[in-house]
């Protein structure tokens, strides 16, 4: 049994990630041979399990995934998810107080300054957001690393959140909302940082784009 088959075991339906995108995600690491992996965004846990679970079946790389820390009173929580799974050691999570941006801040400045293969970026999905967060990333990636954005066609409209709760809506312009913000990062700032487009999984609605080999 692979250990995505064991974090299909305990957590099949919890969400958001899927087996299929799980394995579009392993194909790409076996593919790259990606072992310093980034995450932003795990909410429950469930996409760091899959990578870590990816990580174990090869017996090599690390996962450093991010979120707020509210994400410790979810139900499971990663924590929870790791340990049950067999996991822990392959993942490092990072509970930010305020914006996983600072914490890659703390990662940027520090000496020597960690450096990845591939990241998994599933935060924010504002442009604000989004946008700087690619930047950092960015200054976090090996030459040649690799980039997939999720939810390219998201909208803060669209959003099941922001319709719950109109109010938080109300500080953006209607052009804005309609916006699919990851998708703008995508198509103006990735290629202004020089990064190639590989491919875009229109399935998935996710975007793999690779950072240029100086």
């Amino acid at each position: 049994m692979s250990h995505l088959d064991i974090v299909d075991e305990h957590y099949a339906d919890t969400p958001y990630m899927t087996r299929s995108r799980a394995n579009l995600v392993k194909a790409i690491i076996e593919d790259n041979n990606a072992k310093d992996i980034i995450e932003i965004g795990f909410f429950h846990g469930k996409s760091s399990c899959y990578i870590a679970a990816i990580l174990e079946d090869q017996d090599a790389g690390h996962l450093s995934t991010f979120d707020l820390s509210k994400a410790r009173d979810k139900e499971p929580n990663i924590e929870e998810m790791l340990a049950k799974t067999g996991l822990s050691h392959r993942v490092t999570p990072f509970f930010a107080k305020r914006s996983y941006t600072w914490e890659l801040q703390r990662l940027i400045t520090a000496s020597p300054r960690p450096q990845f293969d591939f990241c998994f970026f599933d935060g924010g999905h504002t442009w604000d957001n989004t946008g700087f967060g690619v930047l950092l990333i960015d200054m976090l990636l090996r030459p040649g690393g690799l980039i997939l954005l999720d939810d390219m066609d998201w909208t803060i409209g669209g959003s099941q959140y922001y319709q719950n709760n109109p109010g938080r809506m109300k500080p953006y312009d209607m052009d804005e909302r309609e916006a699919p913000a990851v998708r703008r990062v995508w198509e103006t700032i990735l290629p202004h940082l020089g990064y190639e487009q590989v491919c875009e999984y229109r399935e998935f609605q996710l975007g793999l784009a690779r950072k240029k080999i100086v």
